[in-house]
């Protein structure tokens, strides 16, 4: 029996801007990973959308693989997220924000979400992480964070690391968190820091790596036509690496190297569409 998955993140109307293009489009952690992990295993989520996309979010989720028992809808408009993507550095050269309902979310898992083997957090206020960790009876845990809280808030991110077992960031995240000059050295040194013995570092068009107390193994991008919108591909990698160890119900190291190429396989089919479209298998437009 398939081990079951939860997520913990957001649900949010973006705004997005690349050189292919300006769309408005649904994401947030908790869509793009469970639309990746869904392949594999059952998936709980667990965030706050406002009335305003609720139909719309459970269209796109529309799975059987996918519960959202755990979707709470507010009378205030869902956060909006308006992002302008640099392909030539492969960051946003521009981001502004209208937070909505987010700030209303209560870090409170459902039942099913709690009773989950495979549990990721999303990036997010790591009071909130934490809170969700807590209440979680996994025996994987992943989690993901952003430079605006590691800058702000180093210590209570580093909390957050040492409560979970695999650990997602790109290379200016992880020298950020840890003031190490390189993401290789950054990664191990990580490992071993309360129970975290995986750092899966996103490369962007680089590709990914997974970085253990026994070494690193390294994978290239998994090829596409055009990369249209890279919104999302971090978590789609999240959902494919976490979602491909619930199949198999193994959380070893051995298996990682696998799982990575799956989370690879997903991060691909996000980056080449706008939003969900990639991931849907919906098309470019």
């Amino acid at each position: 029996m398939t081990w079951e998955v939860a997520v913990a993140g957001t649900l949010h109307s973006d705004d997005v801007t690349t050189p292919a293009g300006r769309r408005d489009v649904l994401g947030g952690s908790a869509v793009y990973f469970p639309l990746a992990a869904a392949r594999y295993a059952p998936v709980h989520i667990n965030g706050i959308v406002g009335s305003d996309t609720a139909a719309e979010y459970r269209r796109i989720l529309a799975n059987p693989n996918i519960d959202l028992d755990g979707m709470v809808v507010s009378d205030t408009p869902t956060f909006r997220w308006h992002a302008v993507h640099d392909f030539e550095r492969w960051v946003t050269s521009h981001e502004s924000a209208e937070p909505g309902a987010d700030p209303e979310w209560q870090p409170l898992l459902t039942d099913a979400s709690r009773r989950a083997q495979v549990f990721f957090v999303g990036s997010m206020d790591p009071s909130l992480q934490r809170a969700v960790i807590d209440q979680s009876g996994a025996t994987l845990i992943g989690a993901d964070s952003m430079t605006v809280f590691i800058d702000d808030r180093r210590d209570e991110v580093r909390s957050v690391v040492e409560r979970v077992d695999v650990l997602f960031l790109n290379a200016a995240e992880l020298e950020a968190l840890t003031g190490s000059s390189g993401w290789r050295e950054a990664a191990a040194g990580l490992c071993g820091a309360g129970r975290l013995r995986a750092v899966v570092v996103k490369r962007g068009p680089a590709g990914a790596a997974c970085v253990t107390a026994a070494g690193i193994v390294e994978l290239p991008a998994a090829p596409v036509a055009e990369v249209v919108d890279p919104t999302g591909a971090g978590d789609a990698l999240a959902g494919g690496f976490l979602g491909y160890l619930a199949h198999l119900e193994r959380a070893d190291a051995a298996i990682f190297a696998a799982a990575l190429a799956e989370g690879v396989q997903c991060a691909a089919g996000a980056i080449a569409a706008f939003g969900t479209r990639g991931l849907l298998g919906t098309g470019a437009v």
